[in-house]
């Protein structure tokens, strides 16, 4: 089996667990009798370990290789993903969504990680992208799936095809998933994995490329657990129409993979950066003047689009940090990405309880639009 098929089937049960609860927040909450608030801080807590993992996981990679390191986080994944469809409290749903989070942390970072070591440079993002066609896939199939499989029938039947997808990635890895032949592997050692993140870190570019993805995570995915809450507030829509919204983003991305090859023959990855943050905040300054759900669908199209503008060309940046680190600096990124995803949502919380949705999304669309120019502006003056 092609390894971008191979890497491509991780990465997509990986996403599938990422964002699968986010549209169905309410039924969550209704089912197990607590409140939306507290469900949705289950984002939180599958984004935390996930963040808190990269460190770990990605040295890991470095030392014992990627492909094992892979195999191993998709055998932890299935076995959280059943912990959660079985889940019979709140309590056991958080504990079971640590788990798959701190699984999950460590696979897409080493699958983007292992395309960095097997492709030239002057292939590596449209592989990357390849990749996170998959990903968007997975995100895609969890907003629009969970949605209406919970308003058909419920939460957990939802969470069972996480179970499926992940088993079949984990098979599929176990057969046809082999090391890369000749590479030199270190002994795991603390003072070793420190030394590749110090390696990572020294790198003029380290600070952009960091710094830009917590922002990222937090300004884009802290609303997503919220959506549904506020659909139904409005009397706009419910956990269904949450998961079309939540599938625009991912629409916005696979547009992004099926076009990015012909953007970059005609502007430089900068100007793709620049131009992601005025797109992706235009989507968000759209989302939160828009009333009806129909609309608001288009406008993630935009915020997905531009946000895997700039998102995608920092992770291709990222893979040539430190190439003999490549697994560590690929998790450093996750782990800020991550870390922003988990820290979003209670920003949010605090924002919509104070400001109102509206003031607090604009808020974000100015921060994307920001963001993207920054990020230009740091890449450019650490050329």
């Amino acid at each position: 089996m092609p390894l971008l098929i191979l890497l491509a089937l991780a990465a997509f049960s990986s996403s599938l667990a990422i964002r699968i609860l986010d549209p169905i927040v309410p039924e969550v909450a209704r089912d197990l009798g607590t409140e939306v608030a507290t469900v949705a801080l289950l984002a939180s807590a599958f984004a935390f370990p996930c963040a808190l993992g990269q460190p770990i996981l990605g040295a890991l990679g470095d030392a014992v290789g990627k492909a094992r390191m892979i195999k191993v986080c998709l055998s932890l994944l299935a076995l959280g993903s059943i912990g959660a469809m079985l889940a019979p409290t709140i309590e056991a749903l958080f504990v079971a969504r640590i788990l798959t989070g701190f699984a999950s942390g460590g696979i897409v970072p080493l699958c983007f990680a292992t395309v960095g070591d097997r492709f030239e440079m002057k292939d590596r993002q449209v592989a990357l992208s390849r990749i996170l066609t998959a990903i968007l896939t997975g995100q895609l199939a969890g907003a629009i799936g969970a949605g209406l499989i919970a308003s058909a029938t419920s939460w957990r039947v939802v969470l069972s095809l996480t179970v499926l997808a992940s088993l079949v990635a984990l098979a599929a890895a176990w057969r046809w998933l082999l090391p890369l032949p000749g590479a030199t592997r270190k002994t795991f050692t603390i003072s070793g994995m420190m030394s590749s993140y110090a390696l990572v870190l020294a790198h003029p570019r380290a600070i952009v490329c960091y710094g830009a993805v917590f922002v990222e995570g937090m300004a884009i995915f802290g609303i997503l657990p919220y959506l549904a809450a506020l659909l139904e507030a409005d009397g706009t829509g419910s956990i269904r129409e949450a998961g079309f919204i939540i599938s625009g983003m991912a629409i916005g991305g696979i547009l992004y993979t099926l076009s990015v090859r012909s953007m970059l023959r005609h502007m430089s990855y900068l100007n793709l950066v620049r131009w992601g943050g005025v797109v992706c905040g235009s989507g968000l300054a759209a989302l939160a003047l828009l009333h009806a759900w129909p609309p608001k669908v288009l406008a993630f199209v935009a915020v997905g689009f531009g946000f895997y503008m700039i998102h995608n060309s920092i992770q291709t940046q990222v893979t040539e940090l430190a190439p003999e680190a490549r697994g560590a600096a690929v998790a450093l990124h996750a782990f800020n990405f991550f870390l922003g995803q988990a820290v979003g949502p209670v920003l949010y919380g605090l924002g919509i309880a104070s400001l109102g949705a509206a003031v607090t999304i604009g808020i974000s669309a100015g921060v994307m639009l920001l963001l993207g120019l920054a990020t230009a502006a740091g890449f450019a003056r650490r050329a």
